[in-house]
């Protein structure tokens, strides 16, 4: 692993809220589909508060709680970019609704008083905080904000008064029976928040517990990750979503205290997360929602049929962007774009709802969901089922995957355009102006052209430099892109290095209203091949009755070396079955010797579903057509793979 540098240590940005952004391309497009769909229905908001008044969760140990707090946080997000006057008033409406839910000690629960603090209560208790806090950002009523504030402190002090530290208190680890206390313990995040809002010590003082408790009953994980001997997917726990929580909350436990010990433990495990469980479509786990090395196992055809889980998903985009904050290290924008372009945007359920369950199941009310849960790699079929998939009492179910996806989208605009007191970094490349970017003493307006992700020649232009003086603007060239050009108002162009890995183009002058800066990126489609690993040591072989994890040998797969995935840009391949030929019949795609293979965007595309991309590429046999993976499979009828069958393996 790398070693941190006092430079690495100073490297700090931040998000410019204020900004007004406005997208067009694929991130307008889930924007809206997300407020359509899902976050301006009152209904389901009602139906969401509802769990905390009749508290169904206690008999069967339940989540059904979380998906209020959940989707609040994606929603507020959202608002924060789009400014929908009218989702707004819908989240006013639903905070003051779940207000009125708190009984007289200000505890909201979807647990009754008699099964509290065990299962999934504190999960879901932390889902309502958090949701609470994104909507602060957003509130313009100082009464109903200082409601808010009152009501958090009493949500946590009734937490307080069982959990932390002391006489008559338990663990935070002996807060659920579910995954030695994880899912508990990631309620480090919002404490954190909390003390960050009040300043009151007590709260800073709870969050000691918690990270001194170390995430689980079992082992201390933030000790583990500051050691950095095992990779997350060999810890004792090893439950990918919750686990990315915890050190999510350590991360703002770090930002607030300025202990670097947990800096590094935070930073360790972002980069073990990279080396050894990320995906090509850009998320974790081939065992439903488990790290288990999925970097090199992802093309095995023995994994489990539900992996790649949208909850990992937006959560490891959520993480990137936070730990992008401390370390300005681009290679975490990759990260994020993968996620975004890839298993993100596929799990958007845009032709037919996911999981037929509750049609079979008697006296279930089938609502259908916006988003889909798991994603396939070697050939499968989306939508075979919902993650965290309860039933209500009014006879309605959902899942957490729904509930969660928005929040993807509504990163998009903080991760775009990052601040330090040097200038702007610019990080994303989709077509938008962002306006009124306050930055060394002005303000800047810049637009972005661009067809971006189906094609690499992008021009930045800045519309108005209003007293900055001389200021920095650094272009994220991606680690994938080998050929890139980059010119300044029409100068001659400036051919940059390609190194394997993302760095900054800095560029520092003062710019005026009519300057353009053109960037050309390398969108020529390269083969990717298995990682060969023999065997493994894996730590997910389950016990759901007791939700604990034991070791278990894991062998490759013999037939994961007869596959082969191809990347265009931040774009990963698909085939599927609607293209002219079955996505599980192997091909026989000519490889250049530096790994590019030869494709073309058709001049009459055939795609019979709507796309980013197509592609026509090159094979032995004559060609084969591929669209972008996100596009692909949304008929859930047809299979899909990222990972395409091969007729040989390499060399």
């Amino acid at each position: 692993m790398r070693m941190w540098t006092a430079e690495d240590r100073a490297a700090v940005m931040v998000p410019d809220r204020q900004a007004v952004y406005h997208f067009t391309g694929s991130v307008e497009r889930a924007m809206r589909y997300a407020e359509q769909k899902q976050l301006m229905d009152p209904s389901l908001w009602k139906r969401f508060v509802e769990q905390y008044r009749c508290r169904p969760d206690g008999a069967d140990r339940g989540w059904r709680g979380e998906y209020w707090g959940k989707m609040l946080r994606g929603a507020a997000t959202v608002c924060a970019c789009t400014r929908n006057e009218a989702l707004y008033r819908i989240l006013e409406d639903t905070v003051r609704d779940m207000l009125s839910t708190a009984e007289p000690g200000g505890r909201i629960s979807s647990y009754a008083a008699s099964c509290e603090l065990d299962g999934w209560d504190l999960w879901c208790r932390k889902y309502v905080l958090l949701g609470m806090e994104y909507f602060l950002g957003l509130c313009r009523d100082d009464a109903l904000a200082e409601e808010i504030v009152r009501s958090l402190c009493r949500q946590v002090d009734c937490i307080m008064e069982s959990i932390g530290s002391g006489e008559n208190r338990r663990p935070i680890t002996s807060a659920s029976h579910c995954w030695r206390g994880l899912n508990a313990s990631s309620i480090l995040e919002p404490v954190m928040r909390l003390y960050c809002l009040t300043g009151r010590r007590k709260y800073l003082e709870f969050a000691e517990h918690i990270v001194a408790c170390g995430g689980t009953a079992v082992a201390n994980l933030f000790e583990l990750a500051l050691a950095d001997k095992l990779p997350p997917y060999q810890y004792p726990v090893t439950k990918a979503y919750e686990m990315i929580s915890c050190f999510e909350g350590l991360l703002e436990y770090y930002r607030a205290t300025g202990e670097e010990r947990w800096k590094q433990a935070v930073l360790h495990f972002a980069y073990r997360l990279l080396d050894t469980d990320f995906t090509v479509i850009g998320c974790a786990g081939c065992t439903h929602e488990l790290f288990d090395h999925s970097t090199v196992r992802q093309a095995n055809t023995t994994n489990h049929p539900l992996m790649q889980e949208t909850c990992v998903t937006v959560t490891l985009m959520n993480f990137f962007r936070r730990v992008m904050l401390v370390t300005g290290d681009p290679v975490f924008v990759d990260a994020f774009e993968r996620s975004y372009y890839n298993a993100y945007l596929g799990a958007f359920n845009t032709q037919g709802f996911e999981d037929d369950r509750s049609e079979r199941m008697q006296g279930i009310v089938h609502m259908g969901l916006p988003f889909d849960s798991y994603s396939p790699l070697t050939p499968g079929r989306r939508g075979i089922q919902a993650g965290g998939f309860l039933v209500m009492p009014d006879g309605y179910a959902y899942g957490c995957c729904a509930c969660i996806a928005s929040m993807g989208v509504g990163l998009v605009p903080e991760m775009t355009l990052m601040k330090s007191p040097a200038g702007v970094y610019l990080n994303l490349y989709e077509s938008c102006s962002i306006r009124g970017v306050r930055v060394c003493g002005g303000e800047l307006d810049l637009s972005v052209e661009s067809d971006y992700p189906r094609v690499g020649r992008i021009r930045i232009r800045i519309e108005r430099a209003a007293g900055a003086g001389e200021m920095l603007l650094a272009l994220r060239i991606p680690g994938w892109s080998r050929r890139t050009e980059l010119s300044v108002n029409r100068g001659e162009a400036e051919r940059l290095p390609f190194t394997g890995k993302a760095f900054y183009r800095k560029l520092r002058r003062v710019w005026s209203a009519g300057d353009v800066v053109e960037l050309s990126l390398d969108m020529r489609t390269f083969a990717i091949h298995p990682i060969p690993y023999g065997h493994d040591i894996l730590v997910n072989d389950m016990r759901f009755g007791l939700d604990y994890e034991v070791l278990r040998y894991d062998e490759e797969d013999p037939e994961a070396r007869f596959h082969i995935a191809l990347q265009r840009g931040p774009l990963m391949l698909a085939a599927e079955d609607s293209l002219g030929r079955p996505a599980d019949r192997p091909v026989s795609i000519r490889e250049n010797r530096d790994g590019s293979v030869s494709a073309a965007i058709p001049e009459k595309e055939t795609a019979p579903y709507p796309h980013l991309l197509e592609l026509r590429v090159e094979t032995e046999d004559g060609g084969v057509t591929l669209t972008d993976y996100a596009s692909a499979g949304k008929d859930k009828r047809r299979h899909m793979a990222v990972w395409i069958p091969a007729a040989h393996s390499p060399g």
